[in-house]
């Protein structure tokens, strides 16, 4: 089958992952202690320095990204992935005194998460592989909870294929 590509959801997640990843620690953000590819939704057992990229959703579009296909043989098809990158940091909390945390020390966290979804951004706004779309980037800011906060980078990217071929060659 000619239009079967060897790529998957784990595939592009990966991808993602590994740029984001780079892309921090080339511009000298803080360390990334723990990174990798999820589905569904992500815990938050670790903050301090959590990259994951996560598939939300994949579908099928006849005009991507709109969801949706007709069985018209003619059609061209998409494979989308919406996924998520998100990387959490850790926010100074109060002191087991219960006195806030300075707030020069709050700038400072806030102010290197805010430059790390800069990065992120940049990244998934990036050189695409060859064959393959992206449509719907934004970003949202989530925490702090338990002295974590978070940026969550989502898009949707479409690859011109029919069906998954994650660890074959060649079309069923």
């Amino acid at each position: 089958m000619s239009d079967v590509i060897a790529v998957s959801a784990l595939d592009v997640c990966e991808l993602y992952l590994d740029r984001s990843r780079d892309a921090l620690e080339a511009c000298g953000s803080e360390p990334i202690t723990a990174s990798y590819v999820a589905a569904g939704l992500i815990a938050w057992d670790t903050c301090c320095g959590l990259l994951v990229a996560a598939p939300e959703r994949v579908y099928r579009s006849a005009a991507f990204p709109v969801e949706g296909t007709t069985d018209f043989v003619c059609e061209s098809s998409f494979l989308v992935v919406d996924l998520v990158v998100l990387l959490l940091r850790c926010v100074p909390t109060i002191d087991d005194r219960g006195n806030a945390p300075p707030v020069p020390d709050l700038s400072a966290a806030y102010g290197a998460i805010l430059n790390d979804a800069a990065v992120i951004w940049n990244v998934v706004v990036g050189e695409l592989p060859e064959g393959w779309q992206r449509a719907s980037v934004d970003q949202g800011f989530v925490g702090a909870q338990g002295g974590c906060v978070g940026v969550e980078t989502r898009l949707s990217v479409g690859l011109a294929q029919s069906v998954w071929c994650p660890v074959c060659t060649e079309g069923p």
